[in-house]
């Protein structure tokens, strides 16, 4: 089990670029996970993984703009894991949340990347709050569960 988060806003590194969602926090008692070099979740033992992870993105212009984000496995694409999402709203918000399974090998390493035509869109942190005390809002949080700790997830075996 792992549980990750960002405290840092995220920006766009351009139209055509591809971002890596970084994640500088952790819980103390992660088991088997880590992040190495501040994207890549990395895990110590073979099994099937529930990856889940929420994002705060933000666009801080005027009109309709969307943006991709889709998993990576040892640094390339996982193919037909790519969603698209658009905010409508000048100024507006999007909370990205789902979840995703793979067969993974010791020392194997997940990462999500994300890219958008608007060089404004960003994955925003904010601080606490008052009126009410609110805790700060983190740009992503990620979770990542062991389903079965041996085994083909197709044959079972």
């Amino acid at each position: 089990m792992g549980s990750f988060w960002d405290t840092t806003t995220q920006t766009n590194a351009g139209a055509t670029a591809e971002n890596v969602i970084t994640l500088n926090s952790a819980d103390p008692g992660n088991y088997g996970i880590s992040v190495q070099n501040n994207s890549e979740v990395t895990f110590s033992s073979d099994g099937v993984y529930n990856i889940q992870f929420s994002a705060q993105f933000h666009k801080t212009d005027s009109g309709v703009d969307s943006f991709d984000i889709w998993f990576k496995k040892n640094g390339t694409n996982i193919s037909e894991s790519n969603s698209v999402s658009t905010i409508y709203d000048t100024n507006g918000r999007l909370i990205a949340a789902w979840n995703y399974m793979a067969e993974l090998n010791a020392g194997d390493y997940i990462e999500i990347a994300w890219s958008s035509a608007d060089t404004n869109m960003r994955i925003e942190a904010t601080g606490a709050a008052t009126g009410p005390t609110r805790p700060a809002v983190p740009s992503v949080i990620l979770t990542a569960h062991q389903i079965t700790y041996q085994g083909d997830i197709v044959t079972g075996k």
